[in-house]
């Protein structure tokens, strides 16, 4: 019961955030949100306005330009299955395709100077401790590939179980 309570609880507070940001959204454009625009202007505010790899001011009148800031994988997807939120920032097109698919530690972590810079921004935003260590990721081989994936495609079966067993039980067919 109180585990279903606390559920509930970090679900309404979701929706509540979601609703006050769907707010903004219509305020700041005049237009309602589809899930990647409103998905967009979330992480837009969440990252201070900046593109988080090369911290470059986002215009904000541009943001739903197409090409010019894209969602971005900080692990990419290929190499991760991770679809998260947690693995997801907002970026300046030119510096995705810059990135291609390395992990931002692959993508300038060379360059001692600005890996600095891009670990003391990521540790100023308020964001959560996963998406933090993800940004901050520094081994990112095979070994560690082959546990997201197990993760990954043990949390969808574990999902897909789950829903099956639902259907089964709540709906009968003829």
């Amino acid at each position: 019961f109180s585990e279903r309570n606390s559920i509930a609880s970090e679900q309404k507070k979701f929706a509540d955030r979601k609703e006050t940001l769907v707010k903004l959204f219509r305020e700041q454009f005049s237009a309602e949100p589809n899930g990647r625009n409103l998905e967009k202007f979330r992480f837009y505010n969440e990252q201070q306005c900046k593109c988080l790899y090369s911290g470059k001011t986002i215009d904000i009148s541009r943001l739903l330009e197409p090409g010019y800031v894209e969602v971005d994988h900080i692990l990419p997807y290929s190499r991760s299955f991770d679809d998260s939120r947690n693995n997801k920032v907002l970026v300046l097109s030119s510096e995705n395709r810059d990135k291609g698919n390395r992990t931002p530690y692959e993508y300038f972590g060379m360059d001692a100077d600005r890996w600095h810079a891009f670990e003391e921004h990521v540790k100023s935003l308020k964001i959560t401790e996963a998406k933090k260590s993800r940004l901050l990721r520094k081994d990112f081989g095979e070994q560690a590939q082959k546990e997201f994936i197990d993760r990954n495609l043990n949390d969808t079966r574990y999902a897909s179980r789950f829903f099956m067993n639902y259907v089964n039980d709540c709906l009968q067919f003829e």
